[in-house]
């Protein structure tokens, strides 16, 4: 522990188990008397959860960040998410420790280019945020490209250890469907959905409302679809994205309330299907669900068809 250094105020809960621990070797006993027993326990009091005295000082500076040592440290602490269908990564700490995220996000906005196939992508930028609460500080990767073209390659090339590895493996499959447009397709949007409900807690055997595994027959054959828009070496996701946006001339949507369907025509956009339901017609609640299956505040699915319940389909 001396040779490979904690860099977190866990370092002090070492240095305080370290006396202890060398006092009892020198001593060459086990058995305490009643004074020695206040002594540790008094020490004890103030380790941990227990601590209110950091003398940071003491801690270890993380100058040099060591990839393998980074991949442990998102083992533990490290989230492959997802908000609204889109990845992104994350850490968090509380702001005890705040110099070890600090150290972190640099690493992170100094990591090369793995995939240079797009011209323009930019290192990750790292946002920091608080949560008041709890005072743990977050910092995180959202940009698509950077996530990409940056950290993906990266962290593929030194394994993750432990089952967040599959968590990975499919968060990398949704930022791959986002990276080359599958994910704008609804297919390929339905399946992305049926990804995020499987990772990270919904695939434990503890989880009461645990979901079935992906169909990856079935991501193979979205793969292998043909795209209308083709990601060129030029491109931004920002750009393809806005692509794709723009093949959508004319949008039905089909709105379901508890499964049963609300209206007997489509509506024809977005706006008009929000409205319908109660909505500020500047949402983006049906932007964000349709195509997914996924159910809106427990009640509303949108669909661009008919589903198959309804005993036809487009």
């Amino acid at each position: 522990m001396d040779q490979n250094k904690l860099y977190t105020t866990k370092w002090l809960d070492y240095q305080d188990f370290k006396i202890v621990v060398n006092y009892l070797n020198t001593a060459n006993t086990t058995r305490l008397s009643e004074e020695q027993l206040v002594w540790v326990k008094n020490l004890m009091q103030g380790m941990n959860s227990n601590r209110t005295h950091y003398d940071y000082s003491l801690i270890p500076s993380l100058n040099v960040v060591d990839p393998y040592w980074l991949i442990g440290f998102i083992e533990a602490e490290g989230t492959f998410g997802f908000k609204n269908l889109v990845p992104y990564f994350q850490i968090g700490q509380h702001t005890r420790s705040l110099m070890v995220l600090n150290a972190i996000a640099l690493f992170l906005q100094s990591l090369p280019k793995s995939f240079p196939f797009t011209l323009n992508s930019l290192p990750p930028v790292v946002a920091n945020s608080l949560n008041k609460k709890t005072n743990v500080s977050v910092i995180t990767v959202n940009s698509i490209d950077a996530l990409y073209d940056y950290l993906m390659f990266f962290l593929l090339a030194i394994p993750l250890q432990t089952r967040k590895s599959l968590d990975f493996l499919y968060w990398c499959l949704v930022l791959h469907f986002h990276k080359f447009g599958h994910f704008y397709l609804p297919e390929g949007r339905a399946a992305v959905n049926q990804i995020v409900q499987y990772a990270n807690k919904g695939r434990y055997s503890n989880n009461p409302d645990k979901v079935s595994s992906p169909d990856l027959s079935n991501i193979e054959n979205i793969l292998g679809l043909t795209l209308p828009v083709l990601l060129t070496s030029s491109m931004s996701h920002l750009h393809l994205a806005q692509a794709f946006s723009s093949l959508v001339t004319l949008r039905n949507v089909w709105v379901y309330e508890n499964g049963k369907l609300l209206n007997s025509k489509p509506f024809t956009s977005f706006a008009a299907a929000q409205e319908a339901i109660g909505l500020p017609r500047t949402s983006v609640a049906v932007r964000r669900n349709i195509d997914t299956g996924k159910s809106y505040l427990n009640r509303y699915t949108f669909y661009s068809h008919l589903t198959p319940h309804d005993g036809k389909t487009n």
